[in-house]
C-alpha cells in the first residue's frame, strides 16, 4: 500500500503530464482572450490597467493549479471514480449552453442535465453519483479560488441608478484547472495505480461486480476552465466575495453529500441531479435581487469626493487611501469634484495633507512628501456629480442570441 506521501507525489507526476496536453494551452489561451477583453474596457475607464494581461494569465495559472490540487487530493480522499466519457458528455454540453448564455458553461448545470437524461431516458448510461461528485469538487475549488483570488481583476464602473449616478465593480476572474479523474479497472497497472482501501471509495462505482480487493485505479489528468463574474453595487468587493464564496461553499457541500448518499440511495440520484442546476441558478438569481435592491455603496457624496479606486503605484496607494473614503479638504481647500482636486495640484505641491472621512465615517488626515518629482496627480477616480464619467453598464448577448438576431436582420432585408 502507497503511503500519502507517495500518492501526493504520484498525484502531482499526473498533473504535470497536462503540460503536454495541447488543450490545456488552449484553455490558456482562451483565459488570455478574456483578460484582453477586461484590459481594454480598464483602460477606456481608468486610462490605464492596473497589471499586464500576461500577469494576470500567469497569476491565475498559478492559482488554477494550485486548486487542481486541492481538488484532486478530494477527489483521492473520496474516491469519485468516472469514465472519461461522462466528463466528454458534461464538456459537450456545457459549451451548447453556453451559446444560451455564458453562464451555463457551468457544469452544475450540464452535470444535472446529463444526470437527468441518464436517469429518466437511461441514456447516455453515467455514474450519476460520480458526476454529481465531480461538479461539487469543482465548485468547492471554485469557491476557494474566489475567496482568494477573485478581485484580482476588479474593474470600476459607472451606472444610472435611479436617474443617479453610482459607482461599483465588474469582478471577473478566470482559472484553468488541471486536476485528476480515477478510472476503476480490475486488472492491475504499473505506474499511476492505487489500491484501494476496505473503506474506499465513499462513492460506490457502478456495475462493479469484481472483489473491493482486487480493483485498482488509474489517474488521469483532465482539464477543466472556471469562472466567477459577478457586480459588486450595493456592497464593496471584499464583502461581496466572501458573500459569494460562502454561498458556494455551502452549495458544494450539500451537493457533495448528497452525491455520497445517492451510491447507496438509489432516489437521491434524482435529488442530487435537481439540485446541481436548480440551486446553483437559485444562487445566482438571489445575488442579482440582492442588488438590485440593495442601496449602492457607491453614491456621490454631499460633501467631498468619494474614492471609488486607486491606480497603481499612485501618490493615493502610497498614502494609503481606499475605496469608500471621502475626501473633502486639501492642503486646507475644500474639494467637491475632481476638477478641485486638480485646482489645488495645478500648482505641483512638495508637499500636500488630506482631511478625509474613511470607511467607518472617521475623520482622518494623511500627508504626503515628494519635492524631487512635485505632487501632480493623486491617481483617483471618484465618484462624480455629474454625467461627465458614466459607464453604462448592461448584459451582452450571448453568441446564440447574437446569430439568431444576425439571421433575423438578414431576413429582413432581403425581405
Amino acid at each position: 500500500m502507497k503511503t500519502i506521501f507517495e500518492i501526493l507525489n504520484l498525484s502531482l507526476l499526473t498533473l504535470s503530464q497536462i503540460l503536454i496536453n495541447p488543450i490545456y494551452w488552449v484553455v490558456i489561451a482562451i483565459v488570455y482572450v478574456q483578460y484582453k477583453r477586461i484590459g481594454q474596457m480598464e483602460k477606456k475607464i481608468l486610462g490605464t490597467n492596473k497589471e499586464s494581461n500576461l500577469k494576470r494569465v500567469l497569476s491565475s495559472t498559478l492559482a488554477g493549479v494550485i486548486g487542481g490540487l486541492i481538488g484532486s487530493i478530494i477527489i483521492l480522499a473520496i474516491g469519485i471514480t468516472i469514465d472519461a466519457d461522462d466528463f466528454k458528455y458534461m464538456l459537450i454540453l456545457a459549451i451548447l449552453l453556453m451559446l444560451i448564455h455564458p453562464r451555463f458553461i457551468c457544469f452544475s448545470y450540464s452535470g444535472g442535465i446529463v444526470s437527468i437524461a441518464s436517469l429518466v431516458f437511461e441514456y447516455p448510461k453515467i455514474n450519476v453519483s460520480s458526476v454529481m461528485a465531480i461538479v461539487a469538487v469543482l465548485h468547492l475549488v471554485e469557491s476557494l479560488l474566489i475567496l482568494k483570488d477573485g478581485d484580482k481583476s476588479k474593474v470600476p464602473i459607472f451606472m444610472k441608478m435611479n436617474n443617479k449616478i453610482v459607482g461599483g465593480f465588474n469582478m471577473m476572474r478566470f482559472w484553468p484547472i488541471p486536476f485528476i479523474v480515477l478510472i476503476i479497472t480490475a486488472q492491475s497497472f504499473e505506474g499511476s495505480a492505487v489500491a484501494m482501501p476496505d473503506w474506499w471509495p465513499l462513492i460506490r462505482p457502478d456495475n462493479i461486480t469484481s472483489n473491493s480487493n482486487d480493483l485498482m485505479c488509474i489517474m488521469i489528468p483532465v482539464m477543466a476552465a472556471l469562472g466567477y463574474g459577478d457586480m459588486a453595487i450595493s456592497d464593496y468587493p471584499e464583502r461581496k466575495i466572501k458573500e459569494s464564496s460562502r454561498n458556494l461553499i455551502l452549495f458544494s457541500v450539500i451537493l457533495l453529500i448528497l452525491a455520497i448518499i445517492s451510491s447507496y440511495v438509489y432516489v437521491f440520484k434524482y435529488i442530487a441531479a435537481l439540485f446541481s442546476p436548480l440551486a446553483h441558478e437559485f444562487l445566482i438569481q438571489y445575488g442579482r435581487k440582492k442588488e438590485k435592491q440593495g442601496t449602492p455603496a457607491f453614491t456621490p457624496s454631499n460633501q467631498g469626493v468619494k474614492i471609488l479606486d486607486v491606480l497603481p503605484d499612485s501618490t493615493a496607494e502610497k498614502m494609503g487611501f481606499k475605496s469608500g473614503d471621502i475626501i473633502f479638504r486639501i492642503n486646507g481647500q475644500e474639494v467637491n469634484s475632481k476638477y478641485d482636486i486638480n485646482s489645488v495640484l495645478s500648482y505641483f505641491p512638495p508637499y500636500i495633507w488630506i482631511d478625509y472621512y474613511d470607511s467607518n465615517g472617521k475623520i482622518k488626515t494623511k500627508d504626503y512628501t515628494d519635492y524631487r518629482n512635485k505632487i501632480r496627480n493623486l491617481g483617483l477616480l471618484v465618484v462624480p456629480r455629474d454625467s461627465s464619467y458614466v459607464f453604462v453598464v448592461k448584459e451582452v448577448d450571448s453568441l446564440g442570441l447574437r446569430l439568431i438576431k444576425w439571421i433575423k436582420n438578414k431576413i429582413k432585408r432581403r425581405s
